[in-house]
This record gives structure tokens, sequence and C-alpha cells, in this order.
């Protein structure tokens, strides 16, 4: 896809921010985390992002976390989704959001339907593309796509295209750039995040935590990375 911008955001530090604040809930923590998001989401579209991807939780976060945890966070996707699709950048840019993951099998009913709900209310819009990674991990995103082309090998589609277009990702274009939080003294990527549109990827690992990361950041961020040659292995 040709004038795409590619931008993914991977959150990570929240409970070590919360050691440091002396925070021993995850209500307060999340709230805080969520309203972050949408600040940063806006400035990612005013600086010319066309599709942004937020990775909102694992599976690992979701199946092997404790009951207060899951409750949360559960709590927190219901309670905020709305805020998403009716938050002003989404009419500004024409904002249509996407939910990837096992969310659907693993969120109570009433926050699937919201998460629903807003699907539908975006599902119109076509300027831009707000993608929430829930439930997400992309070995388990590659296992479904090979199990999937194993299991109907009746395709058109070439063989090169095949993994892709049977992933939960494929329709999304090629990422141009990850920023992960709190991971820069163990810069790296978790559980093959969005792996299959990775090949050509540049990374930023701010020194920050993810609740002290801001819209400002991003903007620096985002011009160190317009400013980058890219070579593309040549």
């Amino acid at each position: 896809m040709d004038n795409t911008f590619h931008l993914a955001i991977i959150p990570d530090g929240n409970r070590r921010w919360a050691k440091q604040h002396g925070l021993k809930g995850y209500k307060e923590l999340y709230d805080q985390g969520v309203a972050g998001l949408l600040d940063i989401t806006e400035s990612a579209f005013d600086n010319g992002v066309t599709h942004l991807s937020l990775w909102g939780s694992s599976h690992a976060n979701i199946a092997d976390r404790s009951s207060d945890f899951f409750t949360n966070i559960d709590r927190v996707f219901r309670d905020n989704i709305h805020k998403f699709a009716e938050h002003p950048v989404i009419e500004k840019y024409d904002v249509r959001i996407n939910v990837i993951g096992e969310w659907r099998d693993s969120l109570t009913p009433k926050t699937v339907d919201a998460m629903e709900q807003a699907i539908a209310q975006t599902a119109h819009r076509s300027g831009r593309i707000l993608t929430l990674l829930i439930d997400y991990s992309g070995t388990r995103e590659r296992s479904a796509a090979t199990h999937s082309i194993l299991t109907d090998q009746d395709s058109t589609v070439p063989t090169e295209q095949l993994l892709r277009s049977r992933s939960w990702t494929g329709h999304l274009p090629e990422l141009d750039l990850i920023v992960r939080t709190g991971a820069w003294t163990d810069p790296h990527n978790s559980a093959g995040f969005m792996s299959l549109l990775a090949d050509e990827t540049q990374y930023s690992f701010p020194e920050l935590l993810w609740p002290d990361f801001n819209d400002k950041k991003l903007t620096e961020i985002i011009d160190e990375f317009n400013s980058r040659e890219r070579r593309h292995g040549k």
C-alpha cells in the first residue's frame, strides 16, 4: 500500500510504574493508561500516521494473570472503548476502529458487546485505521493462519501471500515503526508481535515507562523517524 504510515505502540511498564508510585490496585493505574492513549492516538494521526495499532493486552495477560487483574482490565476495556469511538479525532480523520485478537472468546459478554458497538459505530469510516490488539499474540496468530492453510489448501492466493492472507492482521499494511516503552534496558519484541507485517520495521525504545509516555514524546519519535534514511537492505 502506498502513502501509508503504520505505527504500532507496545505500552509496557505499567506495573513497574505503579510500584514506583505506591499504587497497589489496578483500577487507577489502567484508567490513567487509557487516558494517555487518547492523547497519543490524536497525536499519531496529527503527525501523519494512517494506521495506528495499539497492543491493549497480550494473550498471556488475559490467560495467566489473577482474577483481580482480569476483572479490572475487562472493566477498563468495557468502560473506555466508547471514548475511542466518540473521540473528536475519529470524526476529524474519519477513523475506523478494528479490534484484533481472541477477545471475543475471553472477555465478558458485556465487554464484548461494548467492543462490537465501537466497531459498528465506526465501520462506515475509511480515512484512517485504529487497530486495538486485545488478547493478542503474534505467535498464536501465525499458528492460526498455518492451521487455516493446512485445513483448507484450495486457494488461488500466491504462495508467498498465503500466510498473510489467512492471518488476523493481513489486511493491514506493513509496519513502518514500532514504539515500545519500558524496555530500553532490554529492547525486544514479545510474543511475535505483528511479526507477519514487520519485515522492514524500525523500532524505538524510549526511556520511559508507559504512564510517563505522552503525545509530545511521540511527536519527537515520529520526527526522528521521518529524518532517517530508510535503505531497506540496499
